[in-house]
């Protein structure tokens, strides 16, 4: 998945929920010290020396940030930092906000990435055992539509397109349809980008569990992959595991047109999103 600059709640607002979530946790601090982090989907961030607060952009990523926080605390110990809460959620007129440990380091460059690091990550997160989670995983693709992610994929997001890309499109989304259906793993659904944290060649900790649901280990070593390239996941996962993946990763470029539709977003949003789909298919650059 990739940013498609999502609108925030007013500055105000997230002032007011973050100041408030921080007292409560006892660590209030001065605002103008604030780091204000805007990229993500649902929640904006903010940072303070110590804590990340994540503060809902609506009331439906209020509730979906609540559950994945108790995803978070109830994950068991793992070799890199999860982002625990240090207080209950707090409200502030009808804003959301939940103050979680912070974790320093960094996104690791696109395009390259130790692949014994990289193993180790998916090997320590699909050997969770869900049974003890389970309450608070997400439905498989959720974000595409859950179920009948299948179904809104034509039905919603392929008409947008260009005529000319529309049968690639089909041909990628019905070839996710088709894999075959194995034993579920943990898996957290978008290891890339800022969402995994390195340190001196090491993962350091990793964030937003939000997508995080029990489904085809396949689909975080799609993300893995599109992130640190093909060669750095040859040794996570064996060659039915790499097929799947790029059944998978090919549909990257589609999901976020879906995700836009299913919460309501701004209709810039939606079209930005095609446009980069258009340009993307428009080259027929699939990854075999």
């Amino acid at each position: 998945m990739f940013d498609t600059a999502y609108s925030a709640q007013t500055p105000d607002a997230i002032r007011a929920a973050a100041r408030a979530a921080l007292d409560a946790a006892g660590r209030g601090s001065d605002p103008s010290s604030w780091t204000l982090v805007e990229h993500g989907s649902s929640n904006v961030v903010v940072l303070t020396g110590d804590s990340a607060v994540r503060v809902a952009r609506s009331s439906r990523a209020a509730t979906e940030s609540r559950r994945a926080q108790r995803l978070i605390d109830a994950l068991p110990d793992l070799p890199f930092a999860v982002p625990r809460s240090l207080s209950p959620a707090v409200e502030v007129n009808g804003v959301t906000a939940i103050v979680q440990a912070r974790i320093h380091g960094s996104p690791h460059e696109p395009g390259s990435g130790d692949p014994a690091a990289v193993a180790g990550l998916l090997e320590a997160i699909r050997t969770v055992p869900i049974a003890g989670i389970a309450p608070y995983l997400a439905a498989p693709r959720a974000f595409m539509g859950g179920e009948s992610w299948h179904e809104r994929m034509h039905r919603d997001v392929i008409p947008l397109l260009l005529r000319s890309v529309r049968d690639e499109a089909r041909r990628r989304v019905d070839a996710l349809a088709q894999l075959e259906v194995v034993p579920p793993a943990l898996t957290h659904g978008d290891l890339a980008g800022a969402n995994v944290l390195w340190h001196d060649g090491r993962v350091a900790g990793v964030l937003d569990w939000d997508l995080a649901t029990a489904h085809d280990t396949a689909d975080d070593i799609a993300s893995l992959a599109s992130w640190h390239g093909w060669e750095s996941v040859a040794a996570s996962a064996n060659a039915d595991d790499l097929r799947r993946a790029r059944v998978i990763a090919v549909t990257h470029i589609l999901q976020p047109i879906a995700f836009s539709l299913i919460e309501g977003r701004p209709a810039e949003e939606v079209s930005r999103g095609v446009q980069r789909a258009n340009a993307r298919l428009s080259t027929r650059a699939i990854t075999r």
